[in-house]
């Protein structure tokens, strides 16, 4: 495993640092330890800027800015061509957005910047000034099955190289698919990755780190770790949140529901406090990536449940129920291809789900441009496509169906534009 991380391309890296985005800061947000700083790091080496990173938890260069706003030119000079400069979270000192503004617009000429966080950047959207022309935002997810499958599959170095090369040539438009029915069938014609590699994604996550290790006592430790270090530093430090056991029995609480509709009374019951603070909580634990919300669905979907929304965890490895667990896998899949295929594009994608009143439910719902583009159903073992699927798909005009379960060697057409895919193959 450890050879397939180093030589990882992770796919957001040509679609992030693509020439076609101009000077525009690039801000890259996501989880917490899924290898923001790292992808960062190898862009300014492959550059020749590795001196231009600045980590601004470091007192040492919070000292340099006051002493110097424009600081990083001592390290590397103006000259040539225009010099990549990080800045990692920076987001955590006061009135950052005026400070990193006239920073922009200061050196913008001779500088290009790329602003890394494990926090989302909108939710200080009130703090000084604004940033429009300027920047556009990226997402680093953890680790998805097809960013390990090239690897896996054996690929020598030189075809490693080969990949590599040209990553920053291909057109953006490359990145994302046009039509749902030919993306189905693109990924049915995938080479299937191994399923050791996708049995240490379900048992470690998709977080470098305990990937890597794939030892259950380091996951265990590192896991605890984690959640401390984000409620603690980063909600506690960012929020005004006082009382932060209530997020850790929260947190602990959406792993054992993963999956299943949520009320907000509910869990305010059950962790006797108000529905509106669960409310906060959920959003609070959602900008710093922890979890994500999906909506259901219910334009053109006869007596469709028209609330309560589901909650995924990033960090899958949370839920002990194997099929909760490969459910939210799934969710992580699809949430991480949608945001690729959206930085890629500007086109707008959406996560949803459908669940009727007679609890008839279908996992998951794409949409492109607020139209329906994919339905996607999770399943442990390969069966037949339930009746249901086929009255919801036939509701929203009969957009393709898949039908992705954890089972190896599955890959068939059950009808037309509907099919059954082994995940091991799906998202390869």
């Amino acid at each position: 495993m450890l050879y397939i991380f180093i030589m990882l391309e992770r796919h957001l890296y040509p679609i992030a640092f693509s020439p076609e985005w101009g000077r525009q800061m690039r801000f890259i947000t996501g989880p917490r330890q899924s290898g923001k700083t790292t992808l960062a790091k190898t862009m300014l080496q492959r550059e020749r800027c590795a001196k231009l990173y600045y980590l601004w938890d470091l007192r040492s260069v919070r000292n340099r800015y006051k002493a110097s706003q424009l600081f990083f030119t001592q390290d590397q000079p103006p000259g040539g061509k225009k010099h990549w400069v990080c800045f990692d979270e920076i987001h955590k000192i006061p009135k950052w957005k005026n400070a990193l503004k006239a920073i922009f617009d200061s050196a913008q000429e001779h500088y290009q910047f790329v602003i890394t966080g494990s926090a989302k950047f909108n939710i200080f959207k009130k703090a000084g000034d604004s940033f429009s022309g300027r920047h556009f935002t990226f997402h680093l997810f953890p680790l998805a099955l097809s960013e390990l499958a090239p690897r896996s599959q054996g690929s020598g170095g030189q075809q490693a190289r080969q990949r590599r090369a040209p990553l920053l040539e291909r057109p953006i438009s490359s990145f994302q698919p046009k039509d749902a029915a030919k993306f189905v069938l693109h990924q049915m014609n995938n080479r299937p990755c191994p399923s050791s590699t996708l049995n240490d994604l379900l048992e470690y996550s998709g977080f470098p780190e305990p990937l890597l290790k794939s030892s259950k006592a380091f996951h265990k430790k590192w896991t605890d770790d984690y959640t401390d270090t984000v409620i603690k530093e980063d909600i506690g430090a960012l929020t005004r949140i006082v009382d932060k056991e209530y997020l850790y029995d929260l947190y602990h609480l959406l792993g054992q529901m993963v999956g299943s509709p949520l009320s907000a009374s509910s869990l305010a019951s059950h962790l006797e406090i108000s529905p509106p603070t669960i409310k906060n909580y959920l959003r609070r634990l959602s900008d710093f990536y922890l979890v994500f919300k999906i909506d259901p669905y219910s334009k053109n979907i006869k007596r469709s449940l028209l609330k309560a929304p589901k909650c995924y965890l990033y960090d899958w490895t949370r839920s002990n129920d194997e099929g909760r667990r490969f459910e939210n896998y799934v969710a992580v899949e699809l949430n991480t291809l949608l945001h690729l295929w959206a930085d890629a594009s500007g086109e707008r994608y959406s996560l949803f789900y459908i669940r009727t009143k007679q609890k008839e439910e279908t996992d998951f719902l794409i949409l492109k441009n607020d139209s329906p583009w994919l339905l996607i159903e999770a399943k442990l073992s390969d069966e037949r496509v339930a009746a249901h699927h086929y009255k919801i798909q036939a509701m929203l005009g009969n957009i393709p169906l898949v039908q992705v379960c954890l089972q190896e060697g599955v890959c068939l057409m059950e009808r037309k534009e509907s099919f059954r895919i082994s995940a091991s193959r799906f998202f390869a």
